[in-house]
């Protein structure tokens, strides 16, 4: 799993924003209050969601436009397909992805 800090305001709200890190790419997503983080590409044709949209917690794919919770990552046109979550700590005015949340703990 990555290591990777992100400024808080560099996560525009309602943005995905592509993160990469030692050659894995991933989606960022801050909603309100929280930040979610996931593999960037969909589960069903492998689309960057980075490149995708976000509104009321949802992403959609810009490819077939599958729909995903932003919040679970679960997909709401096929509910069998998930989104492959990172961990994720907002530490004050710093985003830790990956085994740096997970050390900070508190991880969602």
């Amino acid at each position: 799993m990555p290591n990777v800090e992100i400024p808080l305001a560099e996560l525009p709200e309602n943005t995905p924003k592509q993160v990469e890190h030692n050659g894995v790419k991933l989606v960022v997503i801050r909603s309100g209050e929280q930040v979610f983080a996931y593999h960037d590409r969909c589960p069903h044709a492998h689309w960057p969601l980075s490149e995708g949209t976000v509104s009321n917690s949802v992403l959609e794919c810009p490819g077939h436009a599958w729909e995903f919770d932003v919040q679970t990552g679960r997909c709401l046109n096929a509910p069998d397909h998930c989104l492959t979550a990172v961990p994720v700590v907002v530490d004050g005015e710093v985003v830790r992805l990956g085994e740096a949340a997970r050390e900070k703990g508190e991880a969602t």
